[in-house]
C-alpha cells in the first residue's frame, strides 16, 4: 500500500473515531438532560417527546455522516499534499541515479518538505557542477599530459630513426618535459592527500616575510618579461610560524604566478603581510593583489574548488590546469588556516591566506 493511502486511511480513521465519540457524548448528554426533564412534575413520555428524541437522533446521524464525508475528503487532500512532493523527490532521485544530474523539483511550500526539496535542488546543482568540473579537468589534464608526451615521443622517434642526433640541447629539452610531467603528477597526488587530510607536513619555524621576499625574488625575471612592477607592504615584528616551508612556498608561488598571469603589461602586483583577529583567533595574513580584470562574481564562491576554472577561454590562453588555487586552499587548511579572494574597488583581485598564530610567539 502506498504512503498516500496509508496517510489518508489513518487520518480518516482518526476523524471517524473523533466524530463518533462526539456523537456518543452528545447523545448521552441529551438523554441525561431529557431524563431529568421527565422527572419534573406532570411530565411523562408522550408522542411529542418521542418525536423530539427521534429528530435529535436523526440530526446527530446526519451531522456525523457529513463530518465523516468531509473528513474523508480532507484526509485525501492532506495525504496528497504530503506525498506529491515526496513523489517528485523520488522521481528526481531516480533521474540522478540514471545520470541526469542537475534536475530540479518544484518547491511549492516553505515547510519541512519544501526545505527538503530545496536541499535536493542544491545537491543536484552541485552534483552537476562537480561532474562538469571533473570532465573539464580530465580534458585539461589529458591536454597537459599529451603535450610533453608528444614532444618526448617525437624526439625519441627522431633519434631512433637517425633523423636527429641526441645532442645535449635536445636532451635538456626532453628533461624539462619530464620534469613538467613529474610536477603535474606530484601536484595531483598532493592535492588528493590534502583533501583526505593525509598530507605529510615537515614543519619548522619560519619567517613569513623572508619566505615572501624569496618567492618574489624568484619571479623577478618573469615580472620583467611581463613588464610588471612589484611592491611590498610587510608588517614588522611578525611572529614566526611553525609550518612546512616547502608547502607554504608553493602556496606563495601559486598566488604570485596567478597574479602575474592575469595582470596586463604595465600593471602592478602588491604583496602584504599583517596580523588579523577573526573568530577569536589571531592570524598571520598574506595578501597578493593584482591590477587585472578581476574575477566574475559568479566565479568567486567556487574559485578554490577542486577542478574549477572560471573563464575557460582565459584559462586556456594563460595556461594551468585549475589545481593551483585548490592547492593554495588545501595546503592552508592542512596548517589550520584559510584562503579567500575578492575583487578590489579600484580594479583587480586580491587573494589572501591566513595561518594561525597561536603559540607561534615562542618562535619570535
Amino acid at each position: 500500500m502506498s504512503l498516500r493511502y496509508r496517510i489518508a486511511g489513518l487520518t480518516f480513521l482518526l476523524i471517524t473515531a473523533t466524530v463518533c465519540c462526539l456523537l456518543w457524548l452528545a447523545n448521552l448528554q441529551m438523554h441525561n438532560l431529557f431524563a431529568a426533564y421527565l422527572q419534573m412534575p406532570r411530565m411523562d413520555m408522550g408522542q411529542n417527546e418521542m418525536s423530539f428524541l427521534h429528530s435529535v437522533h436523526e440530526s446527530l446521524i446526519w451531522v456525523g455522516a457529513l463530518f465523516i464525508i468531509l473528513g474523508f475528503i480532507a484526509s485525501l487532500l492532506l495525504a496528497r499534499s504530503i506525498t506529491r512532493p515526496l513523489q517528485a523527490l523520488a522521481q528526481g532521485t531516480e533521474a540522478i541515479r540514471q545520470g541526469r544530474l542537475g534536475i530540479q523539483v518544484e518547491v511549492a511550500s516553505a515547510d519541512e518538505i519544501g526545505q527538503l526539496a530545496q536541499t535536493f535542488n542544491n545537491m543536484s546543482r552541485q552534483l552537476a557542477q562537480v561532474e562538469e568540473l571533473r570532465r573539464r579537468f580530465l580534458a585539461d589534464t589529458a591536454h597537459e599530459l599529451r603535450t610533453p608526451l608528444a614532444i618526448l615521443q617525437g624526439n625519441l622517434e627522431n633519434m631512433l630513426a637517425g633523423v636527429s642526433a641526441p645532442g645535449m640541447e635536445r636532451l635538456f629539452s626532453m628533461q624539462e618535459e619530464v620534469q613538467r610531467l613529474t610536477r603535474l603528477v606530484e601536484n595531483l597526488r598532493d592535492l588528493s592527500l590534502a583533501r583526505m587530510h593525509q598530507l605529510p607536513l615537515n614543519k619548522q619555524w619560519a619567517d613569513m616575510n623572508q619566505l615572501l621576499m624569496r618567492a618574489l625574488d624568484m619571479f623577478q625575471p618573469l615580472l620583467e618579461e611581463h613588464d610588471l612592477a612589484a611592491a611590498t607592504e610587510l608588517a614588522k615584528d611578525l611572529p614566526q610560524l611553525y609550518v612546512d616551508s616547502d608547502r607554504i612556498n608553493q602556496v606563495l608561488y601559486n598566488l604570485i604566478s596567478n597574479a602575474i598571469r592575469y595582470s596586463p603589461a604595465g600593471g602592478k602586483i602588491t604583496l602584504r603581510t599583517g596580523r588579523q583577529s577573526r573568530q577569536g583567533c589571531s592570524w598571520l595574513v598574506v595578501e597578493v593583489t593584482d591590477t587585472g580584470t578581476g574575477i566574475r562574481e559568479e566565479d568567486l564562491p567556487y574559485l578554490f574548488d577542486y577542478f574549477y576554472r572560471g573563464d575557460e577561454a582565459r584559462s586556456r590562453e594563460t595556461g594551468g590546469t585549475g589545481i593551483g588555487l585548490s592547492l593554495v586552499k588545501y595546503y592552508c587548511e592542512a596548517h589550520g588556516g584559510w584562503a579567500e579572494a575578492h575583487n578590489n574597488e579600484a580594479g583587480g583581485a586580491s587573494f589572501s591566506i591566513g595561518l594561525p598564530v597561536g603559540t607561534a610567539e615562542k618562535g619570535k
